[in-house]
């Protein structure tokens, strides 16, 4: 056996969930799935929320331990899925050690949609939810303009390391006063609070709030508290851009909303 090729693969599984927003422990049970094929007397694995580990020795090989570091991470849940499926059949002995690498090694390079498909599903989740929480024909509108502004900053933001936190807060904070200002200039008859709300759902914290309770459930309380930290900054960052959209809003049309 390959025991480098392993261990790359393993990492390489690793990588793929934990970007693509795979709770702790399923990330460890997969990559220990994969190691322990290997039948080697050490497979060790650790895995934080932003940093990957892994050791593999034995007395009849050299010792091989890797880390990989993570910095971006979001969610794919398809990319999951395929991985927990490649690697089950990789331990079945349904696939060999080259065919599992080169199927992850092609899932980590292509990219499952294409941006302009993602730019169309935030204009629909915004559209959708702005209903879905009691919005009218005219609110749903309203909220689709002010998800151009979104699909806009993931345009201009997409290839460029951009803190979450600004991007968000930036984000929200130009839908918010677009919202505010139309509404009054043209005197539209909506609900603002809805088609904010509306606007906001696709930059909520839902999936990073959710693993850090399963992550915290398992035991594994870093990663719980570092995904609790995340989707606070991330709940703080929505709420700051909004209130300063608001704020910017009131002063340009002399504070009526």
């Amino acid at each position: 056996m390959d025991y480098k090729k392993l261990a790359d693969a393993t990492m390489l599984a690793g990588t793929i969930m934990l970007q693509a927003g795979a709770e702790t422990y399923r990330v460890e049970d997969t990559m220990l799935r994969i190691l322990d094929t290997s039948g080697a007397e050490t497979t060790e694995v650790l895995v934080l929320s932003t940093a990957l580990m892994l050791n593999l020795d034995d007395p009849e090989i050299p010792s091989i331990s890797k880390m990989q570091r993570i910095t971006t991470r979001g969610t794919d849940l398809g990319n999951i899925c395929t991985v927990n499926n490649l690697s089950r059949q990789y331990c079945a002995g349904e696939l060999t050690l080259d065919e599992m690498y080169d199927a992850l090694k092609g899932l980590g390079e292509t990219k499952r949609y294409s941006p302009w498909v993602m730019y169309l599903c935030t204009l629909v989740t915004v559209v959708m939810f702005t209903l879905l929480l009691g919005g009218n024909t005219t609110d749903a509108l309203l909220a689709g303009g002010s998800a151009v502004v979104l699909v806009i900053f993931q345009m201009l933001f997409e290839h460029k390391k951009v803190n979450r936190f600004l991007y968000h807060m930036a984000a929200l904070a130009c839908a918010t006063f677009l919202i505010s200002v139309v509404q009054t200039v043209f005197r539209i008859e909506c609900n603002q609070e809805l088609i904010v709300a509306g606007t906001a759902m696709p930059l909520l914290p839902g999936v990073a709030l959710t693993n850090a309770i399963r992550d915290t459930l398992q035991g594994d309380y870093i990663s719980g508290a570092a995904r609790v930290m995340e989707a606070f900054v991330r709940a703080i960052s929505c709420a700051v851009g909004i209130g300063i959209g608001l704020y910017l809003g009131g002063l340009v049309t002399g504070g009526v909303l």
